[in-house]
């Protein structure tokens, strides 16, 4: 078994090579404070790394199948703002213990990406972070069915990426697939994987 402190020191060499791509900055504060502007709503997911044999993996949930919105789906830990959230940031993370059980002490954030617009009408801010131990997972059957890990390897290589064109009342839009072993990973988490693979890779 590998020993603890080159764990420490893989994850910490991989973030550092992520960092540089992501968002540093404040967000806008009306946003920052849960007002998501012309959407419903204001939204935040974790997009979750952890280390395992020996590069970093992806956890991802698959949502309960009686929920409201994206019942069925493959998704990151995250949900609507609340009035008692002191930021969306803070939204990530509770979202993240209640969903799968995960402490914020846990998380180790590194930045975040570009809002996106959910076609429920969230305007979603994905935050990238690690997990430091995935190994007691507690998952909230009335939100998750279950959680499962990805290689982030598996996103990177291009072929496993599908784009597919949809016709919609305002016009052609495109998505993008992923299938890992026949779990679909698709709609705005697969929105989400691009956006950071795309920045690594320019």
């Amino acid at each position: 078994m590998q020993n603890l402190p080159f764990l420490l020191s893989a994850m910490e060499n991989f973030s550092q090579k992520v960092k540089p791509h992501l968002n540093q900055s404040l967000i806008d504060e009306d946003l920052w404070t849960g007002a998501p502007g012309e959407m419903e709503r204001a939204a935040a997911v974790l997009f979750p790394f952890y280390w395992k044999q020996n590069e970093p993996w992806v956890l991802l949930t698959q949502r309960n199948a009686d929920l409201k919105h994206h019942s069925g789906q493959v998704s990151f830990p995250g949900g609507g703002y609340e009035a008692h959230d002191k930021n969306i940031k803070q939204t990530a993370l509770r979202e993240t213990h209640e969903e799968i059980g995960i402490e914020a002490g846990l998380v180790d954030v590194w930045g975040f990406l570009d809002g996106i617009a959910s076609i429920s009408g969230f305007h979603v801010t994905p935050f990238v972070g690690e997990i430091k131990d995935v190994s007691q997972l507690v998952i909230d059957e009335n939100e998750v069915d279950r959680a499962f890990g990805v290689p982030f390897s598996f996103f990177q290589n291009r072929d496993n990426r599908v784009k597919n064109k949809v016709k919609t009342p305002f016009g052609d839009r495109h998505y993008y697939v992923f299938d890992y072993k026949g779990d679909v990973i698709w709609g705005l988490t697969a929105q989400i994987i691009v956006q950071l693979v795309d920045r690594i890779n320019k």
